[in-house]
């Protein structure tokens, strides 16, 4: 039951950063993106920047917030995924630059946006 309760944030968590990057002018790409290092949650383009956006979501107000979890390790993950999805997609035309976000959302139990942390260049 806990995983499926997690698996339901994510999948929110995910659709609230697909809404806040588009709101804002992004142009969303692609979406849970799967290889064999794991999964890019959000591919966008942001004028002539391409973007991969690790988003984190969790419920409730725990001390500790959800972007605690991008640590040096998933860091170099995503960079792996990153390269990947370059090798195979020929979407980066027109690339001038690309950029690591995240996004971290804190969602109360029932599963409302409590706050929305979006970090451009985050790493």
């Amino acid at each position: 039951m806990a995983a499926d309760r997690r698996r339901n944030a994510g999948a929110l968590g995910e659709r609230v950063a697909a809404d806040h990057l588009a709101a804002r002018g992004y142009e969303l790409l692609e979406r849970n993106f799967r290889t064999r290092h794991g999964e890019l949650d959000i591919v966008a383009r942001d004028g002539y920047t391409l973007v991969f956006c690790e988003v984190k979501a969790r419920i409730g107000s725990g001390h500790i917030g959800p972007l605690a979890s991008v640590g040096a390790r998933k860091r170099a993950q995503l960079r792996r995924m990153a390269r990947e999805w370059l090798h195979e997609r020929d979407r980066a035309a027109g690339t001038r630059e690309i950029r690591f976000d995240a996004i971290g959302i804190s969602l109360d139990s029932g599963g409302r946006v409590v706050w929305l942390d979006h970090i451009e260049n985050a790493f």
